[in-house]
C-alpha cells in the first residue's frame, strides 16, 4: 500500500502522534531508495516508508526548493511489528549506529521479528 492509503485505512494514524527511527535506511535489494521507519503512538504500529532517491532528508530539502518529488503511490509501507513503545524502543536499540550500514533494513526487521504478534500487546 502507499503511504496515503496507509493513512486512509484507520483513521487512528491520521491523528496520532509519531516517533521516528531515522529516515536512511537502506536495502540491498532496493539500492535506490532509502527507507524511514516511524511509530504510531495510536496503533502501536512500527512502520517503514520506501523514499524512491531523492529520499529522507534531501527530499525535504528539495521541496523546499519546489524541486518535483515521487509520486504518493512511490511512497510504499510495509508494517513491521505492533508494539508498545518501549518495546519497539528495546527491540531496536542503537539504532542509530545501525542505520548508516549498508542493508540496514534487514537488521531493523530481524530486530522486530522478536516482537510479539499485532494484538498480543497494546499500544501506548
Amino acid at each position: 500500500m502507499n503511504i496515503h492509503e496507509f493513512y486512509g485505512e484507520d483513521p487512528r494514524r491520521r491523528d496520532s502522534a509519531e516517533v521516528p527511527f531515522g529516515d536512511g535506511w537502506t536495502d540491498q535489494r532496493d539500492v535506490h531508495s532509502t527507507y524511514r521507519l516511524n511509530w504510531v503512538a495510536d496503533t502501536g504500529e512500527i512502520y517503514a516508508v520506501r523514499e524512491p532517491h531523492p529520499g529522507g532528508i534531501l527530499a525535504r530539502y528539495l521541496d523546499q526548493l519546489d524541486v518535483d518529488q515521487p509520486d504518493v503511490s512511490d511512497l510504499t509501507v510495509e508494517i513491521l511489528a505492533t508494539a508498545r513503545r518501549g518495546t519497539v524502543e528495546e527491540a531496536l536499540a542503537g539504532w542509530p549506529a545501525v542505520m548508516g550500514e549498508h542493508n540496514s533494513l534487514r537488521w531493523a526487521r530481524e530486530q522486530l521479528l522478536a516482537i510479539r504478534p499485532a494484538g498480543a500487546t497494546r499500544p501506548g
